[in-house]
């Protein structure tokens, strides 16, 4: 594997690779934790998960870390910061997932709704059992004009686009009950 200097490491837990993943996640794990141990609106969450990415991308010597790692390494940030009972609280939450409309309509094939309809369902379940509480649905004005096999946007694409955001809510909310699992359309 090649590590890239100024790039953050592969985020590794179970079975699954994370490249992207950014201090809004970790901050909102922080916010959670403190919450837990009776400091509701803490502001400091942001600025210990912004120096956790920095210390990451600048400083960190490994090309991949592991999410035990991670949550690791800011228990103990915040238990020389002199928070402990926060840092009793923190628990180790996956990032959110991405799913790409785009690969999945590739994939598929032009005008092929129903191959892509069956992929995203898949791929739906497939994230659901990863522990992860959200997933980032993007890339759906390009899927479906690639799924239309049209240049321009025009009616047919505004009814595929709501039966796909359909679709995801549907499958997301069977998949909810298992997981927690939230949802972002972009």
């Amino acid at each position: 594997m090649i590590c890239l200097p100024n790039q953050l490491p592969l985020l590794k837990y179970g079975d699954h690779d994370v490249v992207h993943y950014e201090s809004r996640w970790l901050r909102d794990s922080i916010h959670a934790a403190a919450a837990k141990a009776g400091h509701d609106d803490w502001w400091f969450a942001a600025d210990i998960a912004r120096a956790v990415i920095e210390y990451l991308r600048e400083r960190f010597p490994f090309a991949t870390i592991t999410l035990e790692q991670l949550y690791e390494k800011i228990a103990r940030v915040l238990n020389y910061l002199g928070w402990k009972d926060i840092a009793i609280h923190l628990e180790a939450n996956p990032p959110p997932l991405r799913v790409s409309l785009v690969e999945i309509a590739e994939l598929a094939g032009d005008g092929y709704e129903l191959e892509f309809f069956r992929l995203l369902r898949r791929r739906i379940s497939d994230l659901a059992h990863t522990g992860s509480r959200q997933i980032h649905v993007h890339g759906l004005r390009r899927a479906v004009k690639q799924l239309r096999a049209v240049k321009r946007w025009n009616s047919s694409c505004d009814a595929l686009c709501e039966d796909i955001v359909n679709f995801v809510r549907r499958q997301v909310l069977k998949s909810e009950s298992a997981s927690g699992m939230g949802l972002v359309v972009k």
